[in-house]
């Protein structure tokens, strides 16, 4: 058995979560007897559609909440709309319309179950890894993407400090989703990368699928037994250390800076850049001299 009320709070706060997407979780029946949930997937205020998590790690997430917060819990269906686009005809090269994923039919090809999701969760590794310490010397690498200049603004400015305290720094860019021998030889350049590092800074958490790309790469540090921290802004903190803890490191570094952060001027976002880098020291356990 499960409670509606347990269900609809744990629902709310994971809507909440997806919000900076424009997307929202929406509570479609619950059978308290049966231990049963069913979702829905609202994308119409969406202004992207592949900025949210794709489907299978969007039931990842939420199937992963909901076990912790809803006792009880043995059926969960989550009717993403997405699911139908992708399995019908969808293309590698092709993007779903925001018209075509705002509006689709409910049935089986649009619907993802988990059935009898119980057992014990494993709270995961809360270790945070080792501290950066002293950074003169240290090579630090920043791992930055195709999507936000306001993280390359924020990235030479910490540069700049970096380099200043006698770090030798380099930075890698992500591009997102790269499928089949492209996304195979990124990776492993990416990890070629990760390799010569001391300390890894991964970002910017500022979508769904950017913020789990940044997790991604961020925990390949973390994994490594490097320093790491990944950047996120506010709106998408809480999913950033969702998705690390489904992950298994619970514990993995954060610094959050300020969600308008991609509105604002080049000035006002190296004014935050600077303001905000004692804080990523602190959060490394980094100092300078």
């Amino acid at each position: 058995m499960i409670d509606f009320e347990d269900v609809a709070s744990a629902v709310g706060r994971l809507s909440a979560m997806f919000a900076g997407d424009g997307a929202a979780l929406r509570l479609t029946a619950v059978d308290e007897n049966l231990g049963s949930v069913e979702l829905a997937l609202a994308l119409e205020d969406v202004d992207c559609a592949d900025c949210v998590l794709p489907p299978e790690q969007l039931l990842d997430v939420v199937n992963g909440a909901l076990r912790r917060d809803v006792p009880g819990l043995r059926d969960l269906r989550l009717h993403d709309p997405r699911a139908l686009a992708l399995a019908t005809n969808m293309t590698a090269s092709s993007k779903p319309s925001l018209s075509t994923l705002s509006t689709p039919p409910v049935g089986p090809k649009d619907t993802l179950t988990v059935v009898d999701p119980t057992g014990d969760i494993d709270p995961g590794n809360s270790d945070p890894g080792p501290d950066a310490g002293p950074l003169a010397g240290r090579r630090v690498g920043f791992r930055v993407d195709v999507l936000w200049p306001a993280w390359d603004w924020t990235v030479e400015e910490w540069t700049r400090e970096l380099a200043g305290a006698g770090a030798v720094v380099a930075s890698w860019r992500r591009a997102q989703g790269l499928k089949g021998a492209e996304g195979e030889r990124k990776q492993a350049e990416y990890d070629a990368f990760v390799s010569g590092a001391d300390v890894l800074i991964s970002g910017l958490g500022n979508c769904g699928s950017c913020t789990s790309w940044s997790v991604k790469d961020g925990l390949a540090g973390l994994n490594r037994g490097l320093p790491s921290i990944v950047a996120a802004t506010a709106h998408f903190e809480t999913l950033a250390r969702t998705l690390a803890a489904e992950q298994g490191r619970s514990g993995l570094r954060l610094i959050v800076l300020p969600f308008s952060l991609h509105t604002l001027s080049e000035q006002e976002v190296r004014a935050h850049a600077r303001a905000l880098f004692p804080r990523l020291l602190e959060n490394l356990g980094a100092t300078v001299s």
